[in-house]
């Protein structure tokens, strides 16, 4: 997640939360930035992006660098020795903006094996897609997992209960139940007929919503990969930019039927080891797979033939009537 830019130039910071994890009671993250030029240290190492291990005290809102990486396009050119003895060099943060964003998403962000209810957000918001016109809605799992309490409304209404009936935390799926059904149930494509590699798609979603307006957004771009992680064939590899709160909602093809449904933005945490810095790489479930996790449940989903192409003003539109906003409170 980007956090803000350093001083008034346009190096861009970004915060991968994927990478958060507790050591010795501290959080440790990686923080990349993307510098508007490259440039040269003092060890006559040109690069024009750092990658940065940090570690933070959330209570008394200090952090040290652990380690740091230098990469030249998607080439890793340099690196720093390890600090060890880095818990001893925590300093104060100060009064930086930027620096404070990064503390309170960082000790704020779940980390591997569960944080302390505490550490949750108190409300997270994700999107998802009416499957039927008896009150099912599919979302991600990840949306949904912490909820003590589910809304769900779409841009019409004002927002109903809702209640988990299903998961699927491999694939990252989820079921909603809510007693009156919204919008328009969506159209999903044929298994028979799966994405191809390069076609156009359409997403609906809600992304960032108490940042940016609370509206619908549409995003447009390609598949770029039949495949996820590691040959993931569960996943597709969309470029139509997502941003958090677009997980759940749909993955559109050129004539409105759903292809997948959103679950991720690729992490910065394998840019050390891999060297390749991912940008605007997105991920989606495919629909097939979204298929068979809602027919093991006894949900019948609307399928249809190979349809005409839409104006991306009316594959919006057609989008936005199965598209609804999912709300969960930890409390």
């Amino acid at each position: 997640m980007e956090i803000g830019t350093e001083g008034v130039t346009t190096d861009k910071v970004m915060v991968d939360l994927d990478s958060v994890e507790t050591v010795d009671g501290f959080r440790v993250a990686r923080i990349m930035t993307l510098f508007n030029a490259p440039r040269t240290n003092a060890h006559d190492i040109t690069f024009d992006r750092r990658v940065q291990r940090t570690a933070f005290d959330c209570a008394g809102k200090m952090a040290a660098g652990i380690r740091t990486f230098g990469f030249m396009g998607e080439k890793q050119v340099g690196s720093s020795p390890e600090t060890a003895d880095w818990r001893n060099k925590l300093r104060p943060i100060g009064t930086d903006p930027m620096n404070n964003r990064a503390l309170a998403l960082i000790c704020g962000a779940p980390a591997p094996g569960g944080p302390p209810a505490a550490q949750r957000p108190k409300t997270t918001t994700g999107s998802g897609v009416v499957v039927d016109p008896i009150g099912d809605v599919l979302t991600a799992n990840h949306v949904v997992q912490h909820c003590k309490s589910i809304s769900v409304q779409d841009a019409d209404s004002s927002p109903v209960e809702a209640t988990v009936v299903g998961t699927d935390p491999k694939n990252d799926l989820a079921i909603l139940k809510i007693a009156a059904a919204l919008g328009e149930p969506a159209h999903f494509r044929s298994s028979g007929r799966p994405a191809k590699l390069g076609e156009s798609i359409g997403v609906i979603g809600y992304p960032l919503t108490g940042f940016l307006s609370s509206e619908p957004k549409a995003t447009f771009g390609q598949v770029n990969s039949i495949a996820g992680f590691n040959n993931d064939y569960t996943l597709l590899q969309i470029s139509a930019p997502v941003q958090p709160g677009n997980s759940g909602g749909p993955v559109l093809d050129e004539s409105g039927q759903v292809i997948g449904v959103v679950v991720s933005q690729a992490s910065l945490a394998g840019v050390a080891q891999s060297g390749n810095v991912p940008q605007n790489v997105n991920f989606a479930v495919r629909g097939e797979v979204a298929q068979i996790f809602l027919a093991a449940r006894g949900i019948k989903v609307a399928t249809s033939a190979r349809q005409h192409v839409l104006s991306t003003e009316a594959l919006a539109a057609r989008g936005l009537k199965s598209t609804v906003f999912v709300k969960c409170s930890a409390e």
